[in-house]
């Protein structure tokens, strides 16, 4: 792969990271002051689904995230997030449960279903689920379903 190439990759990367440590504090305003954060997300038959927010602070310049979503239809979503309050980045560290730094031991194009750029692919699912809950995220406790 070409220098130009990698910095491309790494550039879009650290775009996807920035963007989710944006959408993180529109979505928790007072990051370091709660801890525990829970919402919900409409589906189809009107009823919610359950996403919790789990903040521990590791240190002056660092903090944990572990976000997940329950819904009735598919399987539980764990996603655990490190964000870096200087550098106003957020990366992805374990999606369901596997650990970013495995991912570098399997050598090859396709080892276990993973792909090579399989970080950059966990942010962006990031991403797209930070937007959905920023713009369709609804109280729990008095949540009124649509009419439509």
């Amino acid at each position: 792969m070409k220098d130009k190439e990698k910095y491309s990759k790494l550039k879009s990367f650290h775009f996807v990271c920035e963007k989710n440590y944006l959408l993180f504090s529109q979505i928790l305003p007072n990051l370091n002051e709660e801890k525990v954060f829970s919402f919900g997300l409409p589906i189809k038959n009107s009823k919610l689904s359950e996403v919790s927010i789990n903040l521990k602070k590791v240190s002056k310049f660092t903090s944990e995230i572990k976000v997940c979503l329950a819904a009735e239809l598919s399987k539980k979503i764990e996603i655990e997030v490190r964000l870096y309050h200087e550098a106003k980045m957020c990366e992805v560290i374990k999606f369901q449960g596997f650990h970013q730094s495995l991912i570098s031991i399997f050598i090859g194009q396709k080892k276990f279903g993973f792909t090579k750029d399989e970080k950059y692919q966990w942010n962006s699912f990031l991403n797209k689920f930070l937007i959905i809950c920023k713009e369709s995220g609804r109280s729990l406790e008095n949540f009124i379903p649509s009419r439509v």
